[in-house]
């Protein structure tokens, strides 16, 4: 993990977003149970921030499926909870 988990706070959908304290306010460490939006079927994993945010809309971040490291980034969906989706590269 790059950041720190001082916080958490549970998200509509059951994941667990866990933030650090920052001077400039809180920022976004890890989320537990966290729905992979791009992949087939109801999968959720522990995702982690691998960076700081690229975009407004969208973080970095990596997670394990089957012991591989699969990269992508952290945005918010039409519910407005918290997703990982998955990049090719």
């Amino acid at each position: 993990m790059r950041f720190r988990c001082d916080k958490s706070e549970l998200q509509a959908d059951g994941a667990i977003l866990w933030h650090t304290e920052w001077m400039g306010g809180p920022k976004l460490a890890k989320v537990e149970n966290c729905r992979l939006a791009n992949l087939a079927g109801d999968m959720r994993r522990t995702v982690t921030i691998t960076g700081h945010a690229d975009t407004y809309f969208s973080i970095p971040a990596e997670c394990s499926i089957g012991g591989c490291a699969v990269r992508g980034y952290v945005t918010g969906d039409d519910d407005g909870c918290t997703v990982f989706r998955h990049v090719y590269y």
